[in-house]
Parts: C-alpha cells; structure tokens; sequence
C-alpha cells in the first residue's frame, strides 16, 4: 500500500510540474507574441486580447499611451532574456509571472509580466516596465 501511495504521489507531482512548465511555456509564446504586437504599434489588439483584471485596473486610452510612449522612448524590441518566472495556481486559476531582460533599439528596460494561463491561452493581467528612458528621454 505505501509503494502505491508513493507512486501516486510522485505522479501528481509530476503532472503540476509538468503543468506549470506548460503554462509558462504559453506565456512565454505570449510575450513573444506581445513584442510583436508592440513593434507594429498594434496597441489595441493587446488591450483587447488582455484580461479582464487588465481592463479594470487601466484604461484603454492609458494603456495605448503606455505602450506608445514605450514604443516611441524605446524603440522596437531587439532581444528579450527571460531572467525569473513563478507559476502560482490558484482558485481563480493559474497566473504565470515572467520578468525579462529587454533589448529595444534605443536602450534597455526590464519587463514584468503576469498572465491568466487556461489550457493554451495566456492573457495578460499586468504590464510593467523600468527604464530611466521611460523618465529622461
């Protein structure tokens, strides 16, 4: 009977595991996806294709003027190094954080994103970046 139990409980860990690499993949492709969408300037379709917790907290208008201001200050995104991520799975479902390391053409920032992960859709629930060009430029 302890074999079985140990057996079943290495097998749930195994599957969260392997659900929380799945989701951070999905978020992952997510982020690719965003840059691409903030180097076409396509900031409605972000805010559209963001979360419902995303919407509440920001307005569209203020969403567009961050990400336009990024775009102009920073330029278009170059490289992205995904330096930390967490997976938290809660009763209001699994939220993927990632931070990166971004290169744009203009200069750097580092990114913070959180995403609402189900099955193979992430949608973004928050956006954050730090640059001192954000401020100086």
């Amino acid at each position: 009977m302890r074999k079985i139990m140990a057996l079943l409980a290495a097998s749930l860990v195994a599957i969260g595991c392997s659900s929380f690499i799945k989701g951070k993949e999905v978020a992952e492709d997510k982020v690719s996806y965003f840059h691409e969408q903030l180097n076409a300037e396509q900031y409605a379709e972000i805010y559209r294709q963001s979360d419902e917790r995303f919407k509440k907290a920001v307005k569209e208008v203020d969403s567009t003027a961050l990400f336009e201001a990024v775009h102009r200050k920073l330029g278009n995104v170059r490289n992205a190094t995904l330096t930390s991520w967490r997976v938290d799975s809660t009763p209001a479902g699994t939220f993927v954080s990632l931070v990166y390391n971004t290169e744009f053409t203009s200069g750097d920032g580092v990114e913070q994103f959180r995403f609402l992960v189900n099955d193979d859709l992430a949608s973004l629930v928050n956006y954050n970046i730090n640059s001192p060009l954000l401020i100086i430029k």
